[in-house]
């Protein structure tokens, strides 16, 4: 960059799903000239073609808690669980799960999780001033997100709703009856949850993407359908 101001600099971004595109549309607001690079076109056979589409300012608690160890078992004997493993692949395995274990704790924890609190507090102005250029009429519900459990889910919960309270987290827990009165037509399985009312949810994720691609060409984005491998 020595030399040359940002209108003169080019910046090649790998990957076109979401991250890639508003990543290229925040650069080339800024001045830079930006190239995106994708094996395939933008919103085809990605995560940000079909994923849930929360927008999630609460989502700041790391997968490594120190109970996590103690599910693991559960979830890999459950036919419905979250969890799935190749065992063949383990031995592969077994370094990564060394480290994963030595970081499972409170203090590394809390250090990951205050710094996903500050980044998420961001999260949402930035996405504001993305949608400021395009229309998602339609497209981006801001009705909050509601988690519901049985006594046994809800007792595993109760870590991570602690350090979201501490971190300010804007949540709200729910008796049984209240989320009967917001979502009356649920089944009465549960016996609490929380409510996130800050949270958006995407209707088509992919039509947002595409939209944000617009964008992206019409101020002079250049798109390479290159299969990038980095050695």
């Amino acid at each position: 960059m020595s030399g040359k101001s940002f209108n003169e600099t080019t910046i090649g971004v790998v990957g076109a799903g979401i991250q890639g595109v508003c990543i290229s549309l925040n650069l080339i607001k800024k001045g830079f000239k930006v190239t995106l690079l994708d094996r395939e076109e933008p919103g085809q056979k990605s995560a940000s073609y079909g994923n849930a589409g929360h927008f999630s300012p609460y989502a700041s608690v790391p997968i490594n808690r120190p109970d996590i160890l103690t599910d693991v078992p559960a979830m890999l004997l459950s036919s419905t669980g979250p969890l799935a493993l190749k065992w063949n692949y383990v031995p592969r395995m077994i370094p990564w799960f060394l480290k994963f274990v030595k970081n499972c704790s409170k203090k590394k924890m809390m250090h990951t999780a205050k710094n996903m609190h500050q980044i998420l507090d961001l999260a949402l102005p930035a996405y504001d001033e993305l949608f400021s250029d395009i229309d998602v009429s339609g497209l981006v519900e801001n009705k909050g997100i509601m988690y519901f459990w049985t006594n046994k889910d809800l007792k595993s919960r109760e870590m991570e709703i602690k350090i979201r309270e501490e971190l300010g987290a804007e949540q709200k827990l729910l008796t049984a009856h209240e989320i009967h009165d917001l979502e009356p037509h649920i089944r009465k399985i549960y016996h609490g949850g929380v409510y996130y009312p800050s949270a958006r949810h995407a209707r088509n994720p992919k039509k947002i993407l595409l939209k944000l691609f617009e964008s992206f060409l019409s101020r002079g984005g250049s798109f390479k359908k290159l299969n990038v491998k980095f050695l």
